[in-house]
């Protein structure tokens, strides 16, 4: 038995249950490892770490939401294993089909779960180079030109009272982590802060583009951000 879910890029979601599923983090979370890839039930636990029941549960929400399509089920001994996929590429969640009393209670509430998801690794991280909290500490660093860097960091393994430039280079070292976080000013041209907001998303898209297999690498959680002070 196949159905195949609608070719469409971006579906709308109007309906109030719908829409709080893709704004709810936690609700979210369930929904992301089957957009637009066909997956089981039990993958998608193992991925997340949860119970198949806890997935299944929502899996069931999803496929009464409109938001999961049945693609495929393989017969077995008892119960098919089915396989899901979700109904769009994409979907629009408006505005007036939320409970947000603003746009920033909207963006904020989204952000929650990628907020978290990013703590959690940079946290993980760091632990794996230094586990004791003594070894980390604030770096707030300036010239002439005002603040120009600060950031929580662990001080290198080898020595504890490298700045934050001796940080950077050893961190870009090849035996160093893969991870960067940092928040600074940076004053630019508007021609220029264009030109910067053009990189950061045509550095995304070249990434993008290796469309590297679940086998053949790791998952990294990326966070780019440029916006006016």
């Amino acid at each position: 038995m196949t159905r195949t879910p609608s070719p469409s890029v971006w579906k709308r979601l109007d309906e109030p249950e719908a829409a709080r599923a893709l704004v709810d983090p936690t609700v979210r979370m369930y929904l992301t490892p089957f957009v637009w890839r066909e997956r089981r039930v039990s993958d998608v636990a193992r991925e997340l770490g949860v119970t198949t029941n806890a997935v299944l549960y929502r899996v069931r929400q999803f496929l009464r939401l409109g938001l999961l399509d049945i693609t495929r089920e393989e017969p077995r001994a008892g119960r098919a294993v089915r396989w899901y996929r979700s109904t769009s590429r994409g979907f629009f969640v408006p505005f007036s089909a939320t409970d947000a009393g603003t746009v920033e209670e909207l963006y904020e509430t989204t952000l929650d779960g990628a907020r978290s998801a990013l703590m959690q690794s940079l946290t993980r991280a760091w632990r794996d180079l230094a586990d004791d909290p003594r070894w980390f500490g604030l770096y707030t660093y300036g010239d002439e030109r005002g603040l120009l860097s600060h950031v929580v960091l662990p001080a290198p393994p080898e020595d504890p009272r490298s700045a934050p430039g001796a940080f950077g280079a050893w961190l870009m070292g090849p035996d160093a982590p893969v991870l960067w976080d940092n928040t600074y000013p940076l004053r630019l041209r508007r021609e220029d802060a264009k030109a910067f907001q053009r990189d950061l998303y045509e550095l995304k898209r070249r990434y993008d583009h290796l469309k590297v297999n679940e086998d053949e690498g790791d998952l990294y959680v990326v966070r780019t951000t440029i916006a006016p002070v």
